[in-house]
């Protein structure tokens, strides 16, 4: 049986909101989406960093002494460190990714040459969550059973 890859899975349609773009839009476009993170991106497309729910709630913390805080640019409070993946991995190796750092989504990513740093070649060209793995694990086994029923 032959290995899944982090492609076979992932789903490609990335939302992103721009590292300048209020905390209110993030908010919105959250909620229309129905997603906890969205990927932060500069001005050419490249992640800079992810804004989730957890990083909305440590601001609205703040926004009682500043209600102006939901005005702040995302880049202010958004995770930097962002931990991602390749999409030719394998998903073995995704699993011990978000199993390791205790995460419930990677970005998946593909690096351009030309960026004075790692992070500034990062294009984000998919999602990869928990339940993409769970969905595409029981698409392969599910597959595998029906074949030797047959």
């Amino acid at each position: 049986m032959e290995a899944l890859h982090v492609s076979d899975v992932m789903k490609t349609s990335v939302i992103t909101i721009s590292e300048e773009a209020p905390l209110s839009g993030a908010i919105d476009t959250l909620r229309d989406n129905r997603i906890s993170a969205l990927v932060v991106v500069d001005h050419s497309g490249h992640m800079v960093g992810v804004i989730s729910q957890t990083d909305l709630l440590r601001a609205w913390q703040e926004s009682t002494a500043n209600p102006e805080v939901m005005q702040s640019a995302v880049n202010d409070y958004m995770t930097r460190d962002v931990i991602s993946c390749a999409p030719h991995k394998s998903l073995d190796y995704a699993m011990r990714l978000l199993n390791e750092h205790k995460i419930h989504r990677l970005v998946v990513v593909e690096t351009h040459d030309g960026g004075r740093f790692v992070s500034d070649r990062m294009m984000p060209v998919g999602i990869l969550s928990q339940t993409d793995i769970v969905r595409g694990l029981i698409g392969k086994f599910g597959a595998g059973e029906e074949e030797a029923g047959a």
